[in-house]
């Protein structure tokens, strides 16, 4: 059986995920990481790029509703995935890879600071967000779009490598 969701256990899921996802990245030669090919067009650095959106969009949340400010969705928040994935990738394509990493480091670790300052009932109980569709918690939030994310673009960079 599952065990219940807690900050505790959030943070924990987080670390996890972020170490293995950590250690796939580390054994991709840095030369290798602007190849395209790993997911379509994009490369190892694009994918980070990616996920670092959603790391940095869902820290910078957390650190708004932990001081009480509202955060109005933008235009890129309303659209579906399929639309919103291409702006992202044009929005950090030409970004030097070592910005990248930095960046994604820097997101991680805002996001962490941001689950730890963030009271449990936050991030486990069902809140209402503006611009979302349907009543949603936070920790789910993160599941789908952060440590989730990590394993669902593994076997991509696995199989490229493979190659």
């Amino acid at each position: 059986m599952d065990q219940p969701m807690t900050k505790i256990r959030l943070l924990e899921l987080l670390q996890e995920r972020r170490a293995a996802w950590d250690a796939l990245l580390a054994s991709v030669p840095e030369a290798r990481m602007t190849e395209p090919g790993v997911t379509g067009d994009w490369s190892v650095k694009d994918i980070v790029a990616h996920l670092t959106y959603h790391e940095r969009w869902y820290a910078d949340r957390l650190h708004e509703r932990t001081r009480g400010e509202q955060y109005r969705p933008t235009d890129l928040d309303q659209m579906p995935f399929e639309q919103r994935n291409p702006i992202i990738y044009e929005r950090w394509r030409d970004r030097p890879l070592g910005e990248v990493l930095a960046e994604s480091r820097r997101a991680f670790a805002d996001l962490l600071a941001g689950v730890e300052a963030a009271p449990e009932p936050l991030l486990i109980e069902t809140q209402v967000f503006e611009g979302a569709p349907a009543p949603i918690a936070v920790w789910q939030m993160l599941r789908g779009d952060v440590y989730e994310h990590y394993a669902a673009h593994m076997p991509d960079i696995q199989a490229w490598l493979a190659r």
